[in-house]
């Protein structure tokens, strides 16, 4: 996301009508992105790769309070793209990973690292419930905005 200077430098005084068409379609989709961050919940499959795939997701230490960080794949097990503009803004308070009979709460400590497809955030684990799912278990993740 750009900047409210980043994207003012796009749209300079138009008394001359010298802002280009490319400009404004990057402001206004900066824009639109920023008032649409997605949805909250995503379904993913949980995987034992700490590189995950499409579709999948793992922390460094399994389903576990010493995890420290999600392994994210940029695209959810539906297709959807994830929403990390609320964790890359610092405004998620957290993560919950859920499935049948259990469940991985944790607060988001930074912004996501772009590693390909997938991204690593950042986590200090609050809360685990159950054992760990098998490996290609639906995992349901909800970010949990601060604001």
């Amino acid at each position: 996301m750009m900047t409210l200077d980043e994207l003012l430098a796009l749209l300079p005084d138009n008394t001359s009508g010298e802002i280009s068409p490319a400009d404004l379609r990057a402001v206004v989709t900066d824009l639109y992105d920023a008032a649409h961050v997605g949805k909250s919940q995503y379904a993913y499959d949980w995987s034992t790769d700490l590189t995950p795939g499409n579709g999948k997701l793992s922390t460094d230490q399994g389903w576990t309070d010493t995890a420290t960080v999600l392994h994210l794949a940029e695209l959810s097990g539906d297709d959807m793209a994830f929403g990390f503009v609320l964790i890359d803004r610092g405004q998620a308070e957290g993560v919950l990973l859920s499935a049948p009979g259990r469940s991985l709460n944790a607060a988001v400590t930074g912004p996501s690292v772009d590693q390909g497809t997938y991204r690593d955030v950042p986590i200090q684990v609050r809360e685990v419930a159950g054992a760990e799912p098998g490996n290609g278990d639906l995992v349901t993740v909800t970010v949990v905005a601060s604001v």
